[in-house]
Parts: C-alpha cells; sequence; structure tokens
C-alpha cells in the first residue's frame, strides 16, 4: 500500500469514529431532553406486564378455586356451603350445577339454556318450543330436535307439516338416517 492509500484509510477511519461519537451524543442529548418521557414508559410498560401476570394468576386461582367447589357440589348435592361459594366464585358453573342437580329448571348458560329448554319442550311434547330451539343455528341438538317436532307432528296426524319440517334436518347430520326412515314412512301418508 502506498502512503496515499494510507491516508485515505485513516481519513475514513476517523470520519467513521467522527459519525459515531455525533450519533453518540446526539442519542445522549436527547435522553437528557427526554429522560423522564423515557423512564415513565420503561415504568410504565414493566407495570402493565407485572400487573398482568398477577391477574392472569389470580383468574386461575379463581378458577381452580371454582372447579374444586363444583366437585364438591357434584359429590354432595345438598352442601348449601359449597353451591354458595360456587355462587360466589363462578356464576356459570353454579348454574351448571344447578342444571345438573335439577335438569328440569331452565339455566342461564350457554347450550344448557338450550338443552333445558329443549329437555322441557320433548317432556311437554311441544311442537312450538321445538321450533323455537331448533331455530336457533348454534344449538348442538338442532337436528334432533327437528326429528322429534316431525314425530311428535306425525303422533299428531300432521303428516305434510312433519314432512315439511324433516326437509330442514341437514343431509350431513347423524340424524338424516332416522329421518329418511320417517319420510318413507310419510310417503304413504301425505298425498
Amino acid at each position: 500500500m502506498s502512503v496515499k492509500e494510507n491516508i485515505e484509510f485513516i481519513k475514513k477511519e476517523i470520519d467513521t469514529e467522527e459519525t459515531f461519537l455525533e450519533n453518540f451524543f446526539k442519542i445522549e442529548k436527547f435522553y437528557k431532553k427526554n429522560k423522564m418521557a423515557i423512564i415513565s414508559t420503561a415504568t410504565i410498560i414493566v407495570l402493565a406486564f407485572v400487573g398482568n401476570s398477577i391477574y392472569s394468576y389470580i383468574q386461575e386461582q379463581n378458577k381452580l378455586a371454582a372447579n374444586t367447589l363444583l366437585d364438591k357440589v357434584l359429590q354432595n348435592p345438598n352442601d348449601t356451603t359449597s353451591i354458595e361459594a360456587l355462587k360466589q366464585k363462578d356464576k356459570k358453573l353454579y348454574n351448571i350445577a344447578l342444571y345438573i342437580k335439577n335438569s328440569s329448571k331452565p339455566v342461564d348458560v350457554e347450550y344448557l339454556k338450550e338443552l333445558s329448554l329443549y329437555n322441557k319442550a320433548i317432556k311437554d311434547k311441544n311442537e312450538n318450543d321445538l321450533s323455537t330451539v331448533s331455530a336457533n343455528q348454534n344449538f348442538i341438538l338442532k337436528d334432533f330436535a327437528l326429528l322429534n317436532k316431525a314425530i311428535l307432528q306425525v303422533q299428531n296426524k300432521e303428516f305434510k307439516s312433519a314432512s315439511e319440517t324433516l326437509k330442514l334436518i341437514s343431509t350431513t347430520s347423524e340424524v338424516s338416517k332416522l329421518a329418511k326412515m320417517l319420510e318413507h314412512f310419510l310417503i304413504t301418508k301425505v298425498k
């Protein structure tokens, strides 16, 4: 390498170091100017993380306690202290315990509410209630409710209505095989 190349190399190195120092001083100046905002933001982030962790831990402990209380209620349905404690801890599990204890009573828990209405409609042989329950697209026994409605209609000699009800049952449903059997029966009745 020649002396000229060495000098150029040294100049580039000095320029690089100078740029580095310049940027370092800019960062230091920015930090001094916004020190409180940076510290506050970092503190808020740390506190939010810690708070969220504590909240999650408390929620998990409440779930475990509620599940333990539900186990106690299931083992002894007459344990009023466990039932009251469950009511305070988790309203949904409390409603599930009430449903298990007495399935004829309506409850306010998703799926169980419809299931209890379905049980009541079957017990009362009420076509309107079965229609109401089967109208809910999220009801897990929707097709079965439709089949039961069709059976009630057949028992009431409403063959045309029963045939129309059976057409509402999905072909991919497990109930569709039973619906097809009932439809074949209705072929001779509907005219």
